[in-house]
């Protein structure tokens, strides 16, 4: 943690300032400690990362030891390159920001910004790219750790272990809120939303990216095996992930296109032709396989659906509902096949 980090942050239970006690460093970096406010309440610095979770209920809990669980295994194959570069194609494409460019344009404007689950940290080092803003990435599990390993370094992030439904900031804080794939494993995506909101500068911006609902037996599918998967051991739902990634990685090995004459309303098909393996994952199962033949990362994206608890799915009516009822106005608004990219402007 650095040390200027604190001037930033106020307690998440009382809103008071936080002051620094019991101090180790390993050169410039608090790597122990802890952080007291005025009415007493304490918040560990361990490993170089303060550490804001209060939440101890059962469903939350269960959540953030997934992700805990997901990122101790796949943390290598996703700080992976090719993985980095597909995701920040597929970033740009949702968001309609076209560019790196233009985007890194857009972030020349904003000096506070908030990473609200932040994962393994990529997403922090591409908001990183102004210098003079200042970046606080934030992940309730423990993925943060590898997180502030492979990038806690760089001079203008700052990564917390914190529950971004109990921040450690001031309202009207940041010029830019970003939260994707992250809202709907909440315990509630749209009371989530409408708190974020509320740490906006008057002019900010924010981006979600949440779950879109699928054809009604790919719901009804989810829903069934989820019951079941969330009350495995995490073992077991690897070893069912697994499972899923080798029934995926057949059905794309086929190399088989299927063409539907016409829409199928009630099953929520339309017209056109489609890759076998797409056709079954987007309307019947999540078998997911990643087209570069990486078996452990489709593993993990996989046990990223099955196991947490929280995996909520929305409609584009709810989503724009949300925005409307936080007086944000929508700037962009893209509905894929796996979910809808958000951005709007206070």
């Amino acid at each position: 943690m650095k040390a200027s980090l604190v001037s930033y942050l106020a307690c998440p239970v009382c809103h008071k300032d936080l002051t620094i006690k019991n101090v180790k460093k390993i050169k410039d970096e608090i790597n122990e400690g802890s952080l007291v406010c005025s009415n007493k309440h304490k918040f560990a610095i361990t490993d170089g990362v303060p550490r804001f979770v209060v939440d101890t209920t059962k469903d939350f809990v269960r959540t953030e030891d997934a992700f805990s669980a997901k990122w101790t295994h796949h943390h290598e194959n996703h700080h992976a390159k090719d993985w980095i570069d597909f995701q920040t194609k597929w970033f740009l494409e949702r968001y309609d920001w076209k560019t790196l460019e233009k985007f890194k344009a857009f972030l020349d404007t904003k000096s506070m910004i908030l990473d609200a689950g932040t994962g393994i940290g990529n997403s922090a080092k591409l908001l990183s790219a102004n210098p003079n803003s200042q970046v606080f990435a934030l992940d309730a599990s423990q993925s943060i750790n590898f997180a502030y390993k492979k990038y806690g370094s760089l001079p203008n992030v700052h990564f917390l272990q914190a529950d971004l439904r109990q921040l450690p900031f001031r309202k009207r804080f940041f010029d830019f809120i970003y939260s994707d794939q992250v809202l709907h494993h909440t315990k509630n995506t749209g009371t989530s939303f409408q708190y974020l909101t509320k740490f906006l500068t008057d002019s900010g911006f924010i981006s979600i990216y949440v779950y879109k609902k699928k054809a009604p037996i790919r719901e009804y599918v989810d829903d069934y095996i989820r019951k079941i998967t969330v009350n495995m051991s995490v073992n077991e739902c690897i070893e069912f992930s697994k499972d899923m990634t080798y029934l995926g990685k057949g059905l794309a090995e086929l190399k088989k296109k299927i063409t539907i004459p016409k829409d199928i309303p009630i099953l929520g098909v339309k017209a056109g032709t489609y890759d076998v393996q797409r056709f079954i994952y987007w309307t019947f199962l999540k078998c997911f396989w990643d087209e570069s033949g990486n078996f452990e990362r489709s593993v993990g994206v996989n046990f990223d659906w099955y196991y947490p608890k929280f995996a909520y799915r929305h409609t584009p009516k709810e989503v724009r509902k949300w925005f409307r009822d936080a007086k944000i106005k929508i700037v962009t608004f893209k509905e894929i096949e796996s979910g809808i990219s958000v951005t709007g402007k206070k």
